[in-house]
């Protein structure tokens, strides 16, 4: 058995090392064939694991150890999956099955870290919940094309994802829906505090401000109750309302009295975690241009990687020591690292990376285009370097489809739809300008 077990993990690591070279492969654009062909071996391997082993289950359980050849298939397993699916956002199969795991792996971690805080609104719990159902339509619809163990295990996570959601939400159904203004106001003040602690320069006037603000929002009490939206003093709620108040208290005096001090022991992770930050912020400002969704799995493994290693859910010295000095600012740093990388997972286009440059060329010509609509046109030869630039794009096309290679890659209606749009904004600005000039 023991050999065997040895068999799977070894297969399993050549073929986890294959996904990275293809991921870090930049000489070339990703191929549709090239994934779809791994996704294949991928179901055979999650198969002889399952036969072996059992259900792949990559959550904590409280069942029978496991021996170290079936935790290391666990991990490789997970980590094939999340590359796959990272690989099926790269190609623009956005509404395919595999690509759902990604973005439930790190769904989870952020249900989690909520849960841990106590501290959400239904700005947080809603585009989640939104996600989670369309990626639960998407693995129904299309199950029955996919290997149906895959399927199983996609439909799992995200009914766990949905399972964890569940009673945060109920949580927040406590709450009178006036109520829900102020405690949203309070929640967002607080993480306001949070994000100014975390800054590399301490702002105690910025602090001072939204102290300011929640001192306000305490000031509208009636009799120790807080005003609803319309007005009235409703009764449900108003424990939770009062609860997150006193919680802004707290973090706005911490934050005054650290001014953004970290522990020296814990300051090569805050470090860490800043790096990430700013890289995936910057990512998100420049995503069209510059991101490949399989760079985000580095992120991923870093990140849980940081997370894991809390002790007691403190973040551990160098010395071996859980220091209070810090803990909040890096908790924060990780958190908002894991909402960066959901974003950009979720708001990835369904265009293949081969399409990605002709798709933003469009989409800045199209800018481009709106801000002459707003004053439009004295003379119809303004829009000639449009003209000029969609019709080089459309003339691209072979047999009506944009072609890379023999390849016939993903985004073809989504870039089409966006070209269409472009020529039909230039024809309206043509046919306005002719109408304000004619006699």
């Amino acid at each position: 058995m023991s050999e065997i077990s040895s068999s799977t993990v070894q297969t399993l690591q050549s073929f986890y090392q294959g996904l990275i070279t293809l991921k870090e492969d930049r000489t070339t654009y990703i191929r549709t064939a090239d994934v779809l062909s791994k996704y294949e071996v991928l179901g055979d391997l999650l198969r002889a694991h399952e036969e072996q082993y059992g259900a792949f289950e990559t959550e904590d359980s409280n069942e029978e150890p496991k021996g170290s050849d079936q935790l290391e298939s666990e991990r490789l397993l997970h980590d094939c999956f999340l590359l796959i699916s990272l690989l099926f956002l790269t190609i623009g199969k956005n509404m395919e099955p595999p690509a759902t795991y990604a973005p439930s792996v790190v769904i989870k971690r952020l249900l989690r870290h909520l849960t841990e805080s106590d501290s959400f609104c239904s700005k947080d719990l809603l585009p989640i919940l939104q996600i989670l159902r369309q990626n639960k339509e998407t693995v129904i619809n299309n199950g029955s094309t996919y290997n149906l163990r895959v399927i199983s295990l996609l439909d799992s996570r995200i009914n766990k994802c949905l399972e964890a959601v569940k009673p945060l939400q109920d949580k927040l159904d406590q709450i009178s829906p006036q109520l829900l203004g102020i405690h949203e106001r309070l929640v967002s003040l607080r993480r306001c505090i949070k994000g100014a602690e975390a800054r590399k320069k301490f702002s105690e006037p910025e602090v001072m401000g939204y102290l300011d603000q929640i001192k306000q929002l305490d000031a509208t009490r009636i009799d120790g109750k807080f005003v609803g939206d319309d007005g009235t003093i409703p009764e449900d709620g108003q424990d939770q309302v009062l609860l997150v108040l006193e919680r802004s208290y707290v973090t706005a005096e911490d934050a005054l009295t650290g001014q953004g001090a970290i522990s020296p022991g814990l300051s090569h992770i805050a470090e860490k975690l800043a790096k990430i930050k700013y890289k995936l912020e910057k990512l998100e400002l420049t995503q069209a241009w510059s991101l490949r969704e399989t760079d985000l799995y580095n992120y991923m493994v870093e990140l849980v990687a940081i997370d894991d290693q809390r002790v007691g859910r403190k973040f551990v010295a160098e010395d071996g020591s859980c220091p209070d000095e810090g803990q909040s600012i890096i908790l924060y740093l990780l958190r908002r690292s894991y909402a960066h990388v959901y974003t950009l997972m979720v708001s990835s286009e369904a265009v293949s990376e081969a399409l990605t440059p002709i798709f933003n060329q469009l989409q800045t010509v199209r800018r481009c285009l709106q801000e002459v609509k707003k004053f439009g046109i004295q003379d119809a030869r303004e829009l000639y370097p449009y003209s000029m630039k969609l019709s080089s794009i459309d003339n691209m096309k072979v047999d009506g489809k944009f072609m890379v290679g023999n390849d016939i890659p993903e985004g073809q209606g989504r870039v089409a739809s966006l070209l269409a749009e472009c020529f039909e904004i230039c024809q309206n600005l043509r046919t306005d300008e002719r109408l304000e000039t004619t006699p």
